[in-house]
């Protein structure tokens, strides 16, 4: 039996451990803070708990045109907080549960490679040793503070401590026009915060397709919103209450709370990997079956920076799982989603225009808009739109989308690439009427 160890618990290690197990391996996982990483406890459950409310939020206040009484509902901070811990814990204790039922071992502690075969876990005085045939390392990422954000930490805050901060600022600055940011922009907008997007990037989700994102960017700022791109912050002060922020050319902004977004690093200290001769580069190096240069040891989720997402994480957990119990399965790089749970919500997969003509694919981009719907002008959603590129077959290459369930609609378009459609085969399936989801038959029909 095959004796296989993983580092770290998040969406990359547990579904590799439940995977293994399934195929006959004896699985251990090691967790030095909480289990379900990152992503369930200080990311996308968390944040999508507390956006999910603000988003009621927004479409009740839209609903009040049509009422007859007069209504003045708050947002209460300490209780959305306390939704998100129930959401939270919940979730938790169902997997860990789970893991109880399917006899993993969890191993609580700090691992630490000390050869080739073997780690060791410290927790608190005590340290053991273990040894395995084969080792994922799961271990993700944590917010980067780049300079000059790195020497006032203590003055900031960031996407792992934002849900715990005491009250809600009623002046908020955010570091980070991406996804993260755009987020949290949202979120706080609806709350009550006057919020404030600076990135040193002249464009919000730079990523995303310029359209959508310009689209994203007008809706924004008609909430109230405001964006200072293209800005370099070079110092941090303080006085009093007051955070300033001041740019390269002297201006300066001012909050309560100022939120650092500006990316990812990968949680490599004191991993010792060099023991096992894993290469890295800000990231551990990997092929798209997951394996490192110590093709016993693989690497997934964020921690190699394939794709900074939690279902890319979940993925290639499963395929490092199946590839250890002797599979031959490659990460497909090209079918992931990628969502955006702003409101207009935002997803896209595939090619955009711009990325095409990089690889020099030549493509048709049809477009449709969601106020030409009927479902979207009956739920009063008729904002942004789909667009569909197609190859010069006629085969479905990628999408964008702003508006609507945007986010569950995608997946139709990512099976559609997966498995190669054309437009005619996807033109063929019957879409139920009247839904949002017939944004994609109205774009094919364009």
């Amino acid at each position: 039996m095959k004796k296989v160890i993983i580092i770290g618990s998040g969406p990359a290690g547990y579904p590799a451990a439940l995977r293994l197990k399934s195929l006959g391996a004896d699985v251990k996982i090691v967790e030095n803070w909480t289990f379900g990483g990152t992503c369930l406890n200080r990311g996308c459950i968390p944040s999508k708990a507390i956006l999910e409310v603000a988003h009621r939020y927004h479409n009740f206040k839209d609903i009040l045109s049509m009422s007859e009484g007069s209504f003045d509902v708050k947002l209460s901070w300490e209780k959305i907080k306390e939704h998100k811990i129930k959401v939270v814990e919940g979730l938790r204790s169902s997997l860990e549960k789970l893991f109880t039922m399917k006899r993993i071992d969890i191993i609580k502690g700090k691992a630490r490679i000390i050869s080739e075969k073997k780690i060791e876990v410290t927790n608190g005085t005590e340290k053991k040793e273990y040894d395995f045939d084969n080792l994922i390392i799961a271990t993700g990422t944590g917010p980067s503070y780049p300079p000059p954000f790195s020497e006032h930490k203590e003055m900031l805050t960031d996407s792992d401590k934002i849900f715990d901060i005491e009250k809600k600022p009623n002046r908020l600055i955010i570091i980070g026009g991406g996804v993260i940011g755009i987020e949290m922009a949202c979120f706080f907008n609806v709350a009550g915060s006057d919020v404030t997007v600076i990135d040193i990037m002249p464009d919000i989700l730079p990523s995303e397709d310029k359209t959508v994102s310009k689209i994203l960017k007008n809706s924004l700022e008609k909430r109230g919103i405001k964006f200072y791109l293209s800005k370099k912050i070079v110092d941090i002060k303080a006085d009093g209450n007051d955070k300033i922020l001041i740019d390269d050319t002297g201006e300066r902004y001012i909050a309560d709370e100022i939120m650092v977004a500006a990316g990812r690093v990968a949680n490599l200290n004191d991993l010792n990997i060099e023991a096992a001769g894993i290469k890295h580069n800000r990231f551990i190096e990997t092929d798209m079956k997951m394996r490192t240069s110590n093709p016993q040891i693989y690497a997934c989720g964020d921690i190699n920076g394939i794709s900074l997402l939690a279902h890319s994480a979940t993925r290639q957990g499963e395929i490092a799982a199946e590839n250890i119990m002797g599979k031959n399965i490659e990460f497909d790089k090209n079918i992931v989603p990628s969502c955006i749970y702003s409101w207009p919500e935002v997803a896209s997969v595939g090619l955009n225009p711009d990325k095409a003509k990089e690889i020099g694919i030549n493509v048709k981009v049809k477009k449709s808009y969601f106020q030409a719907l009927g479902r979207a002008i009956a739920s009063i959603n008729t904002e942004g739109f789909c667009q569909i590129l197609l190859d010069n077959n006629e085969r479905i290459v990628g999408a964008q989308i702003i508006g609507g369930p945007a986010t569950e609609i995608i997946h139709t378009i990512a099976l559609a690439i997966k498995f190669n459609m054309k437009a005619d085969d996807l033109r063929s399936i019957i879409f139920a009427h009247p839904t949002m989801s017939e944004i994609i038959m109205e774009t094919l029909n364009r």
